[in-house]
């Protein structure tokens, strides 16, 4: 393919570095870092700075317009392109279509560009024909979204003069975990409308923009049962619960979603305790009462029988000589035991040249108890004789400079302090007790303390690995119904937080 014509117009001097004119060669490798048919990144915060004149911009575009229209796929290009199923299926790393590259550069630079408020490069794409307002990235996000995400008023009422649907859902960008499968992948996926995202981010200015300019429906209920209202309430954002209406959807949607999820829970923590007891309770069971007694004593015995019988003459001999080496297996007797004595007083002796350290480290984590329990107490303490100072100066002033609610927050932070914060730094405590038992065997008796403290903790985790799926379970259910009641409470007050 022929190098793009270079613009005989020269670029606008800046204040910035001048930008390279990018070659749009599909052949041609491009950085994960840069891409290039953008102008270098800006700054977030920034306004959009445009490092290019208006007809070098253009006639790029055009250029590239005229590369991709003069292929055999339609246009625009309506999502993210992707290999034929056959190629990926012939080669672990097939040699992808140069157009399908092409076009996978274009969708990737156009949402680059949304993401970096560069919005000439936006509406230079749209109106060269090659993506529409609909085009939808690798991860199945709309134009729309992702200008929201970026913050970008203008590049929002932008895409709206494109005739961008204003209530068509896309896929929420998520940083995708790592090790997942596809069918983990695809089941991730949420879906949210351009009014519940930014409800969702808390930006007023542009949910203000969408309902009153654009006429975006705010009762529109996402699959996971979602409305723009409850986004805006479960992220603490006042001012959008303020001013969206009360909507009272998506209640039985919400509930079937966070259902499911703990149906899935109980599922996986029910399997794992069938697993257990068939494990503990016929596989062991058979290994030890069947398999070794089958192959190590009953076979073998129906073998030396075999044996026997077929060398019945060769006996005699045979004992003879065992008596004889019996006499030099013996004398070695008193040495192995003297050995085996020798090991045991040294094993002893290092557990007690260990001992002070060993002390040392637990009377370290007994003295970290004791500061976060004192230090839990003085917060609880704390926390009461402010909520007392608030409720008498509330008293004393006749709620005038303190009011009821400010009374009441300082009652709520109080149980907090009482029934949060200190059990959770003691347990925080409890939870170090098995780091600090291991510090203590390994600094008495080194590698074999370490696996002395192995074995201990495997025979613990299979002594509470019931009792903890039983705890899952009952902790799953229990949030199926605290969410039903939630659900009901949103219903009597739509706008509840």
């Amino acid at each position: 393919m022929d190098d793009p014509v270079k613009p005989t117009k020269e670029p606008m001097p800046t204040t910035k570095e001048d930008v390279i004119t990018p070659s749009f060669d599909a052949a041609a490798p491009s950085s994960s870092n840069e891409n290039p048919y953008l102008p270098p990144e800006n700054q977030s915060e920034d306004p959009p700075l445009y490092l290019e004149n208006e007809a070098s911009l253009r006639e790029r575009i055009a250029q590239l317009s005229m590369q991709v229209h003069s292929d055999a796929h339609p246009l625009p290009i309506t999502s993210y392109p992707s290999p034929e199923i056959s190629q990926w299926a012939r080669n672990n790393v097939p040699d992808l279509d140069p157009t399908i590259l092409r076009r996978q550069d274009i969708v990737t630079t156009y949402f680059t560009a949304l993401k970096k408020k560069q919005d000439e490069v936006v509406a230079a794409l749209i109106e060269s024909g090659v993506v529409n307002t609909e085009t939808t990235s690798e991860d199945g996000q709309t134009p729309l979204l992702a200008a929201i995400e970026a913050g970008n008023v203008r590049t929002v009422q932008q895409l709206m003069d494109f005739d961008a649907d204003v209530n068509a859902f896309g896929v929420v960008a998520k940083p995708s975990p790592p090790y997942r499968t596809y069918r983990q992948e695809d089941s991730t996926k949420t879906l949210r409308s351009p009014l519940m995202r930014a409800a969702e981010t808390g930006n007023l200015t542009i949910v203000k923009l969408l309902m009153e300019t654009y006429g975006a429906d705010d009762a529109l209920v996402a699959p996971d049962g979602e409305l723009a209202l409850r986004l805006a309430a479960s992220n603490g954002h006042r001012e959008i619960v303020d001013y969206l209406p009360s909507r009272r959807r998506g209640g039985w949607k919400r509930w079937k979603t966070k259902h499911r999820k703990a149906m899935k829970r109980i599922a996986k923590a029910g399997k794992g305790i069938y697993t257990f007891f068939l494990v503990f309770g016929y596989d062991m069971p058979k290994f030890f009462l069947w398999s070794i007694p089958k192959h190590c004593v009953f076979l073998p015995a129906v073998r030396g029988a075999k044996w026997l019988h077929a060398h019945r003459a060769e006996l005699p001999e045979r004992i003879i000589a065992w008596v004889k080496g019996l006499w030099t297996r013996l004398k070695d007797v008193p040495r192995e035991v003297w050995l085996f004595n020798k090991y045991l007083a040294e094993f002893i002796w290092r557990g007690i040249k260990g001992l002070p350290m060993a002390l040392k480290i637990a009377l370290l984590w007994v003295y970290s108890g004791l500061k976060r329990a004192g230090g839990a107490i003085v917060n609880v303490f704390a926390r009461f004789f402010s909520f007392v100072h608030t409720a008498l100066v509330a008293v004393a002033t006749f709620f005038r400079n303190v009011t009821l609610k400010d009374v009441w927050d300082g009652f709520k932070v109080f149980l907090h302090a009482l029934f949060v914060d200190a059990p959770k730094k003691m347990w925080e405590w409890l939870c170090q007790f098995g780091t600090m038992t291991r510090m203590m065997l390994k600094a008495m008796w080194g590698c074999t303390g370490w696996l002395l403290w192995m074995l201990f903790r495997c025979f613990v985790e299979v002594f509470v690995y019931v009792p903890r799926k039983l705890f899952e379970i009952l902790v799953s259910a229990g949030g199926s119904v605290g969410s039903a009641f939630r659900e009901v409470m949103i219903w009597i007050n739509p706008k509840r937080r």
